[in-house]
């Protein structure tokens, strides 16, 4: 059947592209000429104006979204905001007011253990997992960002441990001016439910000296019970330019929150508080109950080390970086017949090093090679009355070793083949199980320009990933001891063209074969395995297979010169294998996942100065892991912009949920409802 899909597929593109071709051949041919270059290392795509609209370039594979142009309906305040919109992401948000704490992205069907966020190229995500808090998304703010790079599938050696995908975050780095004069910009925002917004960011230079500052502070009253929170923030980037071409950049960046963990508010209870909407206890896999405490803080550090030199003998790049989390959660829960305060104290640490160059060969050979490594340290602290405390001292849990090669070949002006290796191993010690794995992982991608402005790409690769600490060692127990290696077959078949100036298309069909897929029992925990005298597998186990497959349409477009947009459109559907529990024990990622979603961004300006925004999103039906249903839904956003003083300030009101849409993310939890905004930015 799969086979039958694919050739099906094939045809509709060959048909697509081979359409009208004198007309493709002009049109490219024009766009061309406006473009400027794009620049590929690996799967790292470093474009200026391609030509999109609202700052989003389309290429095979992947997305980016340029900060400094894109703009949207919305105040948009952390990466996950700028993720909404686009193809093959999917957000599930238990609230949209910042106070979350979960798994809210997914990149075609997967997960946060099974796709990778990077800042300028070096993973951030933490290894521990527990709560579900693999990545932080709160910390990852947008006032020092200049682009976003959605690369989805694991068809680069250089970007490695991921199964679903690559979200690059590129920071600024300072400013080259000759007059030196620095670029300060202001920017506040307001809106429902007290949320206020101000960040400020300095770019310039002095010399050969750049730098990037920002810092930023969000609070929010919440709009679901006990969901207020307050973030503070700072991001410092400095580099400097040798004499010798080399590059020397020191990064720094910090997210400081304290933020409420919203409870039960329950009609059926006494302490319901009607003023906020209902949140049933069915609606949480462990309740949170008002009466006690209930919040959670966390400090959270990126260092960064980046040396970068150009030689003879290629572009040699040396990254060193670190990462520490201090997490501080109490809970006030129902155990064992009385409600208790339960607290968790995290601390987790990595350091880790990328070494790299990229040379070029026979001037149609781009050979990129390197090795990275990390090193995974935790330390933890709970008081679970009446069970008592549980502690670990601080000690190294997971050490990854990897190497790659990747070879570009440019066979003809036409034809482009890229053949990467990729080694993977990890070494785990933790107290109940202790370990090693590694797998090889091999890479192919082919481009083919059928006409200047359309290109077709076949990619064809093998993906792995380590497992997570929580998966090795759930709750002290040695569930990674009937664990196999979970990898993935992935295979990718698409056309982008180009259809004249800021017009352009691209539409990807995917497949991927996962063998060996982790699965989590929702309904039982080690310990309650162990209670229930059910083996310990019955907990965490392998499902024989997932087999996900997909289709993604993206366009950009601009119908006239001050009317232009994007639409795109996801359909992605899954079956998973035979395991070892009924399947409405299982959590698996593709739960919750919607059939079709799709995505529609509207930028209008009627009059000089004058910008008016909307943006539409559909998302399907879905089901949870016990087969209960989610209703689809259609919200729009809406805003409009006025510019002053040559564009230096701008001042925007929007609306979110314009038509005031009953909706839910996540099962049980009402999204919020009609909000009202203002912005304010002001450049020097």
């Amino acid at each position: 059947m799969f086979y039958f899909r694919l050739i099906v597929m094939i045809s509709g593109i060959l048909s697509f592209v081979l359409s009208s071709p004198i007309w493709a051949n002009e049109m490219g041919e024009q766009n061309r000429d406006k473009q400027e270059t794009v620049h590929q290392i690996g799967r790292v795509v470093v474009t200026a104006d391609q030509g999109g609209t609202k700052g989003i370039a389309i290429e095979p594979g992947t997305t980016s979204i340029d900060l400094d142009t894109y703009r949207g309906p919305g105040h948009k305040e952390t990466i996950q905001d700028i993720l909404q919109g686009i193809a093959g992401v999917d957000i599930q948000r238990t609230t949209l007011a910042l106070s979350d704490d979960r798994d809210a992205v997914k990149i075609r069907g997967f997960g946060g253990r099974r796709f990778m966020v990077r800042i300028d190229g070096r993973p951030i995500r933490n290894s521990g997992g527990f709560g579900d808090t693999l990545v932080d998304w709160t910390s990852l703010s947008l006032e020092n960002v200049e682009r976003i790079e959605v690369m989805r599938g694991a068809h680069s050696a250089v970007y490695g441990e991921t199964i679903g995908g690559t979200i690059n975050i590129v920071t600024k780095k300072g400013g080259t001016r000759e007059d030196m004069k620095p670029e300060v910009v202001m920017d506040a925002d307001y809106s429902s439910y007290d949320t206020q917004s101000y960040t400020v960011r300095l770019t310039g230079n002095a010399d050969s000296l750049g730098y990037a500052l920002a810092g930023g502070y969000r609070s929010s009253d919440g709009y679901l019970r006990n969901s207020d929170y307050e973030i503070r923030g700072f991001t410092g980037r400095l580099s400097y330019l040798f004499p010798f071409d080399g590059r020397l950049t020191l990064g720094y960046k910090i997210s400081n929150q304290d933020k409420g963990l919203f409870v039960v508010n329950d009609p059926s209870r006494s302490d319901y508080d009607s003023s906020y909407p209902d949140i049933p206890v069915d609606a949480f896999g462990t309740p949170y109950y008002s009466g006690g405490e209930n919040f959670f803080d966390r400090t959270t550090q990126y260092f960064d080390l980046i040396f970068e030199q150009p030689t003879k003998l290629g572009d040699w790049k040396i990254h060193l970086y670190k990462t520490r989390e201090d997490r501080n959660q109490v809970m006030n829960q129902f155990f064992i017949g009385d409600y208790r305060k339960h607290c968790w104290d995290f601390i987790f640490d990595d350091y880790g090093w990328i070494v790299q160059n990229r040379v070029s060969l026979f001037d149609n050979h781009h050979v990129t090679f390197g090795f990275d490594g990390k090193n995974l340290y935790g330390e933890y602290c709970m008081h679970r009355p009446p069970l008592g405390p549980t502690e670990a001292d601080r000690q190294k849990k997971i050490e990854h070793r990897a190497g790659y090669i990747e070879d570009s070949w440019q066979i003809n002006e036409a034809l482009n083949l890229t053949l990467g290796l990729r080694y993977d191993y990890a070494d785990m010690d933790f107290t109940a199980f202790k370990g090693d794995i590694d797998e090889w992982s091999p890479k192919s991608q082919l481009t083919y320009e059928f006409v200047p402005g359309t290109k077709g790409f076949v990619y064809i690769s093998k993906a792995f990933r380590v497992p997570t600490w929580m998966e090795y060692c759930w709750m002290g127990y040695s569930t990674g001891e009937n664990l196999e290696n979970e990898t993935a077959m992935e295979y990718e078949v698409g056309v982008s063209k180009e259809l004249g100036n800021k017009n352009s298309i691209q539409l990807t069909y995917y497949y991927y074969d996962v063998d060996n897929y982790i699965v989590y029992n929702h309904a039982l925990n080690p310990r309650a395995a162990e209670m229930a005298g059910r083996p310990l597998s019955d907990s965490l186990f392998n499902a024989n297979y997932l087999r996900l497959q997909g289709i993604e349409a993206e366009l950009n477009f601009e119908i006239f010169e001050r009317l232009g947009g994007y639409i795109n459109y996801t359909y992605q559907d899954y079956d998973l294998g035979p395991m070892r529990v009924l399947e409405d024990e299982a959590r698996i990622d593709v739960y919750q996942l919607p059939r079709h979603k799709a995505n529609l961004g509207l930028e209008w300006d009627p009059w000089e100065d004058t910008t008016i925004m909307a943006d539409i999103r559909y998302v399907d039906d879905r089901k949870t892991s016990l087969n209960k249903k989610i209703d689809g839904f259609v919200t729009m956003d809406l805003g409009l912009e006025q510019s002053f003083r040559n564009k230096k300030l701008r001042l925007k009101g929007y609306i979110t949920n314009l038509f005031d849409k009953e909706y839910e993310e996540i099962y049980l939890i009402p999204a919020p409802e009609r909000t009202f905004g203002i912005n304010v930015s002001y450049t020097f």
